[in-house]
């Protein structure tokens, strides 16, 4: 009987788990694929897909970015 190299998917899966928390942050075009995912759910549910919270935030963030006027 010949021993076989262990299966790539295995070598793949361990290091995934290994260094999940690191790709996590990396998988920007995951994210963006799920957060269409998510507005497309809430649109077809008549929802709003931006919530008062997320008004909120930008309208900080806004603040922060623009200059005062004077």
């Amino acid at each position: 009987m010949l021993a076989s190299a262990p299966s790539p998917m295995t070598a793949d899966s361990a290091a995934a788990r290994i260094h999940a928390p690191a790709n996590r942050r990396s998988r920007l075009r995951l994210r963006d694929l799920c957060d269409e995912v998510l507005a497309s759910f809430r649109v077809a549910h008549e929802r709003d897909v931006i919530s008062d919270a997320d008004r909120q935030d930008a309208r900080t963030l806004l603040a922060g970015l623009t200059p005062r006027r004077g």
